[in-house]
């Protein structure tokens, strides 16, 4: 191997440890900046200055102070030792190509699916304001990434890596963002939004641990800087950009293992991998993940005509009580028989699922379905048209959604 050549697979060496003490300080310290800077940028400024530089250039300070605060956090922690280093100008070079590549990628999908205005303001002052508004987040959450992956990975550097990327999106996004009514609504914010953010984060988390805080910057700045400079972003149903959204990564991470490992015989990389084997996740088992776990979650939110719900009241107990959740199938209106259990649309966002107890016939031919709950003393108000029907339960699992419920909750009530 040459001498600028890296030796990726020597991070196998790497031992867990226990947190020391120094390192819980930290990814506390690491966490608060973020949570911090989250609250001021979402919470305190919103609707108390309305001056130009009040919502932007404020909290955009609120987050620089935040970076500086995780940056001090990140030194009282040695780096990772992982074996033999790679080269430092490598990874960088690396991870700024990295960063471009995600950018292609979503000039491809605007390429396939169309382009579409920009909601940002393109003049001069604008680009100014916007640009500062949009990195000094970016620089806090690269910063508290990488006090966390020094803090924590010592102990975990797989649990570090997942912990630090979903910290960090949460950090960076609004509270009330999370607290969003309907399935559409959820769908489009984790797929769209939330989960390819962090698969972008597990890419910046491996490149700062080779090459610090400016790898990461140079993984995760690109996107920033085409979200909010470009005057056209791409697209298309959210679908589309979320695959997109985690594909880009996932193939950034199988490029990046075939150039670090170029020089190895194939038979050791097959086995030994690089950093990605250290994770106990090959590159391209990564890839496979990210896509069946993106299908799971199209799955999850009914893409193909199966959907899981979650029972938020006790109106068809003893079968079904608050908190378990559901499976719901398609179900045909002409399938359907008195004592089936039918999820049906009562308005925009509104979903129930209670029992069939007679169908009626309309005038017209169609079919009407009086609904009730098993709970209930009384029959639902207004009969279930053909058009209102979404599936039949199928079956369902006790209590399991009683924490996502509960979370639900907090946030809307706390909004």
């Amino acid at each position: 191997m040459s001498q600028a050549s890296v030796d990726l697979r020597a991070t196998a060496s790497h031992q867990p440890r226990p947190f020391p003490a120094r390192g819980v300080l930290v990814a506390l310290l690491a966490v608060a900046a973020l949570a911090g800077g989250n609250a001021f940028a979402f919470e305190v400024i919103p609707g108390q200055v309305t001056a130009l530089w009040g919502p932007y250039g404020l909290a955009g300070a609120g987050w620089l102070l935040a970076a500086m605060i995780a940056l001090v956090a990140a030194r009282l922690v040695p780096p990772l030792e992982l074996g033999q280093q790679a080269d430092r100008t490598q990874v960088l070079q690396l991870a700024a190509i990295v960063g471009v590549y995600l950018v292609v990628v979503q000039l491809l999908v605007g390429a396939f699916a169309g382009f579409g205005r920009s909601p940002f303001d393109h003049s001069p002052e604008w680009l100014a304001i916007n640009s500062f508004f949009g990195f000094a987040p970016l620089l806090a959450g690269e910063a508290a990434r990488l006090a966390l992956l020094r803090s924590l990975g010592s102990a975990s550097l797989t649990l570090a890596l997942l912990v630090a990327s979903v910290l960090v999106v949460i950090a960076r996004l609004p509270l009330e963002s999370f607290g969003v009514n309907g399935f559409p609504a959820q769908a489009e914010f984790w797929g769209g939004t939330f989960i390819p953010l962090t698969a972008v984060g597990l890419v910046a988390g491996i490149y700062a641990l080779y090459g610090g805080l400016r790898a990461s910057l140079l993984v995760t700045a690109p996107l920033v800087a085409f979200h909010y400079l470009s005057p056209a972003l791409p697209g298309g149903d959210w679908p589309l950009l979320a695959l997109a959204g985690v594909a880009g990564p996932a193939t950034a991470l199988w490029m990046s293992e075939s150039v670090f490992t170029a020089d190895e015989a194939s038979a050791v990389t097959a086995t030994r991998g690089g950093p990605f084997a250290r994770l106990g996740a090959p590159s391209v088992g990564w890839t496979v993940t990210a896509v069946i776990a993106l299908a799971i979650f199209w799955f999850t939110f009914g893409f193909y005509g199966f959907q899981p719900a979650f029972i938020p009241s006790s109106s068809m107990s003893p079968l079904l009580n608050r908190g378990d959740v559901v499976l719901v199938g398609p179900v045909s209106a002409d399938n359907v028989e008195v004592g089936d259990i039918v999820l049906y649309e009562l308005g925009p966002h509104v979903k129930i699922l209670h029992r069939v107890i007679e169908i009626r016939q309309t005038p017209s031919g169609s079919r009407q379905f009086i609904t009730k709950g098993d709970a209930n003393n009384t029959d639902d108000l207004l009969p279930v048209e053909e058009q209102q029907l979404r599936g039949e339960l199928l079956g369902s699992v006790p209590k399991v959604g009683w924490l996502p419920l509960k979370l639900s909750e907090w946030l809307r009530a706390h909004r």
